[in-house]
C-alpha cells in the first residue's frame, strides 16, 4: 500500500473529474449542444448510443474515484460492473461507427471532403478504442491493486478522449473539422497524454518515485498513437482500414 499524502484522496477524483470534463467540452460542440438544441442531423441509433455510452462511462469515472477514495468499496465494485457495461458498449458501437464511416470512405466512387477525412483519418478512432479497451481491460484485470487499478484507469480514460481534444481545438480555433492545419490532429492525440503526465508529477512530489504503471504505459500510448498518426494516409494504412472495413461488413446491418 501507498503511504498516505495530505490531499492524496482529493487528486485522483480531480483527475478524473479533469479528464471527464474534458470529454464534455468537447463533445458539446458537436453532439451534446446539437442535441439539446434540436439541431442534430438525422443518423444511425448507433451514433446515439455511442455517444450516451460514451457520456454514461465518463459520467461514473469520476464517481467511482470518488467513491474509493471515499473508502466507500463495496458500492464502487458494484457500479464497476455497470462500468464494464457500458464500456463494452461504447466499443462495439464505436467500432461500428468508425468501420461503417471507413468503408464508406473506402469505396465512395467520388470522394468528398468527408468521406476522404474518414478514409484517411478514421483509423485514428479505431486505434484510440482499442487502446482504451487494453488499458481498461488491464485496469480491471488489477482491480484489486488499487495503486495499478487507478494509474490505469487514468491512462485508459485519456486514451479514449483525442476525438474529444480535436473539437475543443477546432471549436476554440474556428477551424472547419475537415480543414485543419497539419499540427491539430498530433495536437488532439498526444495533448491527452497531459493527464498521464499530471499523474506522474504527482507521484514524483507525493512518493519521490513515478509508479511502474505509468512508466509502461505512458510510452504505450505515445508509441501506438505515433504509429498511427505515422500511417494515416499511406497506403500501409488503407490496408489497415479495409482490415477494419470488414467489421461493418459483419454487423453492418446494425448500423
Amino acid at each position: 500500500m501507498e503511504p498516505a499524502r495530505p490531499g492524496s484522496r482529493a487528486f485522483y477524483p480531480l483527475l478524473a473529474l479533469a479528464v471527464s470534463g474534458t470529454v464534455y467540452w468537447g463533445f458539446y460542440y458537436t453532439y451534446f449542444g446539437p442535441v439539446f438544441g434540436g439541431q442534430y442531423p438525422e443518423v444511425s441509433p448507433a451514433v446515439h448510443v455511442h455517444g450516451w455510452s460514451f457520456f454514461l462511462w465518463y459520467l461514473l469515472f469520476p464517481i467511482q474515484a470518488v467513491l474509493m477514495a471515499t473508502g466507500r468499496r463495496r458500492l464502487h465494485f458494484m457500479l464497476g460492473g455497470v462500468s464494464v457495461a457500458m464500456a463494452a458498449v461504447m466499443i462495439f458501437t464505436g467500432l461500428l461507427v468508425a468501420s461503417v464511416r471507413i468503408d464508406q470512405g473506402l469505396s465512395a466512387p467520388d470522394p468528398d471532403e468527408f468521406t476522404t477525412f474518414w478514409k484517411d483519418f478514421g483509423l485514428l478512432i479505431f486505434y484510440s478504442l482499442i487502446l482504451f479497451a487494453g488499458f481498461y481491460a488491464a485496469a480491471i484485470a488489477n482491480r484489486a491493486r488499487p495503486e495499478i487499478h487507478k494509474r490505469l484507469m487514468v491512462i485508459a480514460s485519456a486514451s479514449a478522449i483525442p476525438a474529444a481534444v480535436f473539437r475543443i481545438i477546432v471549436g476554440v480555433s474556428g477551424f472547419h473539422w475537415l480543414q485543419t492545419p497539419a499540427w491539430v490532429m498530433p495536437a488532439a492525440f498526444f495533448l491527452p497524454c497531459i493527464f498521464v503526465s499530471v499523474g506522474i508529477v504527482y507521484d514524483l512530489a507525493a512518493f519521490r518515485s513515478v509508479h511502474r504503471t505509468y512508466l509502461i504505459g505512458l510510452p504505450i500510448f505515445i508509441g501506438f498513437y505515433a504509429l498511427g498518426l505515422g500511417l494515416a494516409g499511406t497506403a500501409k494504412g488503407e490496408s489497415v482500414s479495409r482490415f477494419v472495413a470488414q467489421f461493418s461488413d459483419v454487423f453492418g446491418f446494425l448500423y
